[in-house]
């Protein structure tokens, strides 16, 4: 992540580790940038809307370490620099340990979640205690129509030229199915788009990218880019071809078909990320809080944050309300 950061030549990186005087052990890591926004010096976690997720590393034995909560958060202060706004969304958790940091701060629950599956030994068993029994129905109806008239195909990709092929036909799904939708789908980005394919071309092989295509008659079709860890398996992008395979609800089949990969490879959580789209409810899902972390320090950042509050709240274009943001 860090050496995508000289593509933002507007941000100024300010990578925070915190390690023992006695030990030298590492206790923290906080990776954040500064950026100029309405005036005021704002501190972001440095992920650059690159990643689903955000949250600080803290050893959860640092309160042992460093029991005054001030004396530590002086020193934090101290060394950041001079900023007024300090904010880290996308926190899966509301971790005590980062307030720790920032004794002043405050936890502000966003108004979307994240969804995730527990899933088990066995697939079958997963699918018929966390799917209704009408869906699985449905489902396997629209399964038996794709597969009478062609041939659907799953395959994990490891070769790196089969990888740049997939995600090109990822990125071109992406395009005609958000190409009317508000925002900005930041996989047409050029810097986004090469850090996502060197993440998978250079971590399939590991395992830690996890990339798939699939095809209808030899045919790309679609194609799901993930991540593994700690047992994890976490949905990053999917992109289908709509045209080709829409009237089959592909989007639910692909998914079954993954879940049940992550099944035989002993995975643990199927972890569908950010947003509440209504086919993750269909998954035997649980919701997610997310939450982010704000801290001003100074009278600008408190206006500020007064003013981004007031602008949330007012109905005015969504183009401004992202660049308050």
């Amino acid at each position: 992540m860090q050496r995508y950061l000289k593509h933002f030549p507007e941000v100024e990186e300010r990578t925070l580790q915190m390690r023992c005087k006695t030990s030298g052990c590492l206790v923290g890591v906080v990776p954040l940038v500064a950026r100029k926004k309405l005036g005021a010096t704002v501190l972001e976690y440095a992920n650059m809307n690159l990643v689903d997720y955000a949250l600080p590393t803290i050893h959860p034995d640092i309160k042992n370490w460093i029991p005054d909560p001030d004396f530590l958060s002086k020193r934090l202060l101290e060394t950041l620099g001079a900023y007024d706004v300090l904010r880290v969304k996308h926190m899966p958790i509301n971790e005590p340990a980062v307030l720790r940091l920032f004794p002043t701060g405050y936890y502000q629950k966003a108004d979307f979640s994240a969804y995730l599956t527990e899933l088990g030994p066995d697939y079958e068993e997963w699918r018929a205690a966390n799917i209704s029994k009408s869906e699985r129905k449905h489902r396997d109806k629209k399964r038996r129509a794709m597969m009478r008239e062609g041939d659907w195909q799953m395959q994990r990709l490891f070769d790196a030229d089969e990888i740049r092929v997939a995600m090109e036909h990822l990125r071109l799904f992406h395009k005609d199915r958000y190409k009317d939708r508000p925002g900005e789908d930041l996989i047409q980005k050029q810097v986004t788009y090469d850090f996502y394919l060197d993440l998978a071309c250079q971590n399939a092989e590991n395992g830690f990218a996890r990339i798939y295509q699939f095809t209808y008659d030899g045919e790309i079709v679609a194609v799901q880019y993930g991540i593994e860890h700690g047992g994890r398996h976490l949905m990053l992008m999917m992109g289908l071809n709509f045209e080709r395979v829409g009237r089959y609800s592909p989007g639910l089949l692909m998914t079954e078909d993954l879940i049940a990969e992550c099944i035989r490879d002993g995975i643990k959580i199927f972890d569908f990320t950010v947003g509440d789209e209504s086919y993750k409810l269909k998954f035997g899902t649980r919701q997610i809080p997310i939450y982010t972390l704000w801290h001003t320090h100074s009278v600008l950042g408190n206006v500020g944050l007064t003013v981004a509050g007031a602008v949330n709240r007012t109905p005015i274009s969504e183009r401004l309300r992202r660049w308050v943001n």
